[in-house]
Parts: structure tokens; sequence; C-alpha cells
């Protein structure tokens, strides 16, 4: 078997369903969406924290897959294209208004690469970070699964990680392990021919759905909390303290990243 790893980010896609804003129609979604200063906020988050954990991957061989509005703000896809060119296989792919699944979907056939058996669908959000291995230790664990899987989708998933609480004064950072898969990084693989995706279901409820499995020990991910998320974001598992040698230790190890400069990081 040979598969491709694609990781979607939605930038501010307009959407007709999947997030609260899009309850009030396309046209209050393109106007919260768009917003400049909205828009300003996402970028800031975006390449603080999502672009370099895609850039610093240890294994920069994965798809990265950017999915806008056709009518995105034209600056705003310039500087989105700027920002990634460096990355190995960077996709923008720019829809109209679409359910979410299908809007997905439609992005991550869009991207597949020639010679691959099965396709490996991720996640993430561009205020959130992968860990600098995650997709070294996917392509680890894509062989065996699938094998035992056989025919069916598998997905594999990460509890462990970080949250950052985004705050007026000082951010937070505290390690969690959550009870149920979080989307950061959350995959699923299935053979090229089959239909499903990451996005097929909830991510919390994708242990009802597909054969699954979760690694709730090496942190992968780092979940900021802002003002911003569209949902209402919370640690539903055990929350981990460290003191800020520890954390910096970790940080560092797991994602080139500073305690200070997370700290920082203002809504």
């Amino acid at each position: 078997m040979k598969a491709q790893v694609s990781v979607l980010i939605r930038f501010s896609y307009v959407a007709q369903n999947g997030f609260r804003a899009a309850l009030g129609g396309t046209g209050s979604s393109r106007a919260l969406l768009y917003d400049p200063a909205r828009l300003e906020r996402r970028f800031a988050l975006f390449e603080a924290l999502a672009l370099p954990s895609l850039l610093r991957q240890t294994d920069p061989d994965f798809t990265a897959v950017f999915l806008i509005g056709k009518d995105f703000p034209a600056e705003a896809r310039k500087r989105l294209a700027r920002l990634t060119a460096p990355l190995a296989d960077a996709r923008i792919v720019a829809l109209p208004p679409l359910p979410m699944f299908r809007a997905t979907k439609l992005a991550y056939e869009r991207t597949r690469r020639p010679g691959h058996t099965h396709l490996a669908t991720s996640r993430l959000d561009d205020d959130d970070a992968l860990a600098l291995d995650v997709i070294a230790r996917l392509k680890a664990m894509i062989g065996p699964l699938a094998a035992i899987s056989g025919d069916q989708p598998v997905v594999i998933a990460f509890n462990s990680g970080f949250f950052l609480e985004v705050g007026q004064a000082e951010s937070r950072v505290y390690q969690v392990i959550e009870r149920a898969p979080l989307g950061i990084a959350a995959t699923l693989v299935a053979p090229i021919e089959h239909p499903a995706t990451i996005f097929s279901r909830n991510h919390r409820h994708l242990g009802q759905f597909f054969n699954l499995y979760t690694d709730a020990v090496t942190p992968a991910f780092i979940r900021s909390v802002h003002r911003d998320n569209d949902s209402e974001p919370f640690a539903s598992g055990q929350v981990i303290t460290h003191d800020d040698a520890a954390l910096q230790g970790l940080l560092t190890g797991r994602f080139a990243q500073s305690l200070d400069m997370l700290r920082a990081i203002r809504p």
C-alpha cells in the first residue's frame, strides 16, 4: 500500500453548515469571516502556530490543503499563498459555499497525487499547531493499522497535547489528556475509492463509526482558545500542570515553541 497524507485547513471558508456562524446564512457568515480585523487575528495565529508546525515537520512529504471561498479577499489570498509557498506540497482550493462535508471532500479529491492506494485525510485548524513529528508518526502507524482494518477505514487520533488560553493580560498554557479525540491531527485512512474522509463524522464520535486508534501518551497538538473560536472549547479530560521549566522543555522538544512567545499572544 502507498498512502497520501493530506492535511486540510479550512481558512475562513464560508460553508453552508458546520459552524455556528452559518446559522444566519452565508451572507452573515461571509461578513463575519471576512471582517478585516478578524482575518488579521486569524493570520496572526496561523503564523504563530499552524504554519511553523507544518513547515518544521520532520517528514515534509505530505499535502497541505487550504480550503478558502471563491470570493476570499484577494489580498488575503495572496498573503496565504506567499506564506504557504515554502511547504513541499501546498494547495489552495477555492470553492463556493457548500455543505462542509462536500466542500472538504472536493478539496481532498482535487489535490490527490497519482500512484497511491490509500488516502489519509487529516485535519487541522488555522489557529492550532501540530507536534513536529506528527506526520512521521502517522506514516509509521498507517500501514499496520490499515492492514488490521482491511478494506474498512481506520482513524488515528491524538488525545494528548496542550491548551493555549489566550488572555488579555497573559495567556495560559497547560497540558491535557482528552476523554475523546480532538479534531487536531485526527486522520482517516481508507482505500482511495472509499467515500469517507475525516470530516464524515464529528471528531468526538469517531469511535462509534470507525475503527479507532488513539494515542493518549505523547503530546501531539497545541489548541488555542480565544474569542474567535466557533465552538466553546474546554478540557474534557485530565489537566496536567507543570512548572515553567518542565513546560518549556516539553514545548521546545515537541513543538520548537517558546513558552514566552505563547504567553505573549493576545486576542
